[in-house]
């Protein structure tokens, strides 16, 4: 990448993996963060070159990925008091790979107009994994032209690139698809929960599903997994799911769409998270109506798979 000084804002799971990744494929690459704690453990790790702030970076770098992983930080890595802003030259590009809500990168851009920066979505879909061995997707906006600039980077971090919408999409989309998974949970495991309390095996219930309603698609793994085994263990946070339910209610209202399940599912979460039961784990949701109807999946009700 010679036409580009690469820097990375953000240096949580995500972004050293894509520093660690850029640096596999011979992208050199500028490194900070808010957290101090962050940046000093990035360089015992002999991580690439470090810059003491964004304001730092953004003076030795025309191409930012910002990989916050907050809307908190993301703003202030961005207008700040040490903020990107403070020292953004005309024609810098920056790609957002935050974890934020859909409305926040959208209003940094805003900001920046005036001082001719170029903002680029490339909302990660993955596991910081996923991002070492380069084979997330990102969903992305921006101006076309930019985008096809620094296709080199983005490919370098992505199997998949794909292309959504307007700035926001990626977030909203990666929100919308959260809720949908975690509602299908819910949904298939009340159907298991009456399953057993009428008589029915559930396991078999599951397995059957696809030849009694065909057409529907595939259950998600998780109720074989973790639903049936009683484990209730997923890889995603009780208050990573609020918070996109919050997202995507917060879009359905701006957009003036009547919603039916959504407020089901957001009631349902808080009341899981107050449970005795509660693990902070975004199944507490199937573990909750299960423990409300009496019944027991795992030891006692259907085997743990192998």
């Amino acid at each position: 990448m010679a036409d580009f000084s690469v820097g990375i804002v953000g240096l949580d799971a995500l972004g050293s993996a894509l520093i660690r990744r850029l640096d596999e494929q011979g992208i050199g690459i500028t490194a900070t963060d808010l957290n101090g704690r962050l940046l000093q453990a990035h360089l015992a790790g002999g991580g690439s070159a470090p810059a003491g702030s964004p304001y730092d970076l953004a003076q030795v770098c025309d191409l930012i990925l910002l990989a916050e992983t907050s809307d908190q930080t993301a703003r202030e890595s961005v207008l700040g008091s040490v903020g990107l802003v403070h020292a953004l030259r005309p024609g810098t590009i920056i790609i957002d790979m935050s974890d934020a809500a859909p409305q926040t990168g959208p209003a940094l851009a805003r900001a920046l107009q005036g001082k001719g920066a170029i903002w680029i979505e490339a909302t990660p879909i993955g596991t910081p994994a996923d991002a070492r061995a380069g084979k997330l997707t990102l969903l992305t906006a921006g101006p076309a032209d930019a985008l096809e600039r620094v296709a080199p980077v983005l490919r370098a971090l992505a199997a998949k690139l794909l292309r959504l919408g307007e700035l926001g999409t990626g977030p909203l989309a990666k929100a919308l698809a959260s809720c949908f998974r975690a509602l299908s949970i819910a949904v298939h495991t009340e159907m298991l929960i009456i399953a057993k309390r009428t008589g029915l095996d559930p396991a078999g219930m599951l397995d059957a599903l696809p030849l009694l309603a065909p057409g529907m698609g595939t259950a998600p793994t998780a109720l074989a997994a973790q639903v049936l085994t009683g484990r209730y263990q997923s890889d995603i946070s009780g208050r990573r799911l609020q918070d996109d339910l919050a997202r995507v209610a917060d879009a359905a209202r701006a957009a003036a769409t009547p919603t039916l399940f959504l407020p089901l599912l957001q009631a349902a979460a808080l009341a899981a998270s107050h449970s005795p039961q509660t693990t902070g784990d975004s199944l507490d949701v199937a573990r909750w109506m299960s423990d409300n109807a009496g019944v027991a999946f795992g030891a006692d009700g259907a085997p743990p798979t192998a």
